[in-house]
C-alpha cells in the first residue's frame, strides 16, 4: 500500500577476493577489514585473514531496507577495505557505490584486489558500463591489468 513501508533488497558490496604481497612475497595471516556505511548511515564491519599464499575473500553484502522506497534518500554506500600491517594502514579499496544493485565494473575490480604493500596509494578511474562518459573512481594500492587509469598518486 505505502511504498515507504515496504522493504527492498539493497546491494552494499560485491564478493571480494585478492592476494596481498610484500615485496613480491605472500603475506600470510594478515587481517583484511571491510567497512561499509550505507544510506541509513549504518556501519557494517567484517574481516578475514589471508591464507599462507596471501589470498583472501569476503562474501557479498546485501540487506533489506525501507530506504530505497524513500524519495528523499540518497542511495549510496561508502566502501572501504584495508589492512593494518606493521602498524601502517594500506587501502585496498575505497569508493562510493551509487544505487542498490550490483555494478559489473565494481564486481570486476573487487574480485581482483591484488596488491603489493610497496605500491603507492593512487586515485584511479575505471569504466562505467552504463554511462561510458562518466567513469567510476576509487583509491587503492591494488593494480589491475586492464581498465585502470591512474589519475594521481596520493601522498601520505
Amino acid at each position: 500500500m505505502f511504498g515507504f513501508l515496504k522493504k527492498y533488497d539493497a546491494h552494499l558490496c560485491s564478493p571480494v577476493s585478492g592476494q596481498i604481497l610484500d615485496n613480491g612475497k605472500p603475506l600470510a595471516g594478515v587481517k583484511i577489514d571491510r567497512v561499509l556505511v550505507d544510506f541509513d548511515s549504518k556501519e557494517r564491519n567484517d574481516s578475514t585473514l589471508t591464507d599462507k599464499n596471501g589470498f583472501f575473500s569476503l562474501p557479498p553484502v546485501n540487506i533489506r531496507s525501507r530506504s530505497p522506497g524513500s524519495l528523499f534518500r540518497e542511495l549510496l554506500t561508502k566502501q572501504k577495505i584495508y589492512i593494518n600491517s606493521k602498524g601502517d594502514f594500506f587501502t585496498l579499496w575505497s569508493s562510493t557505490l551509487w544505487g542498490v544493485v550490483p555494478i559489473a565494473a565494481y564486481d570486476r575490480k573487487l574480485s581482483q584486489l591484488n596488491a603489493d604493500l610497496n605500491n603507492p596509494l593512487v586515485f584511479f578511474q575505471f569504466a562505467n558500463d552504463d554511462s561510458p562518459h562518466v567513469k567510476h573512481g576509487a583509491r587503492s594500492i591494488c593494480r589491475w591489468d586492464t581498465d585502470f587509469e591512474i589519475h594521481h598518486i596520493i601522498e601520505d
